[in-house]
């Protein structure tokens, strides 16, 4: 049975992405997102590889390395 809903326009875009990226379809994409809702990280090494570049906020990273950072004041 197909469904119709309505997502804001980035919740699209950002579907979108995975879908090409991964090769897979709509439903393939949500079904393993709504899968992994449920799932806690145990180590970090699970989570190597999970963010893409224009995730990372190069700026923060820089300061938490001087150990300047403060995220009241970012």
């Amino acid at each position: 049975m197909v469904k119709v809903i309505t997502i804001m326009d980035d919740v699209y875009a950002e579907l979108y992405k995975r879908k090409r990226s991964k090769g897979m379809s709509f439903s393939e994409i949500l079904r393993h997102l709504l899968s992994e809702k449920g799932e806690e990280k145990s180590s970090i090494i699970e989570l190597a590889g999970s963010l893409n570049e224009e995730d990372i906020n190069h700026r923060v990273v820089e300061k938490v390395k001087r150990g300047t950072y403060n995220q009241w004041r970012s």
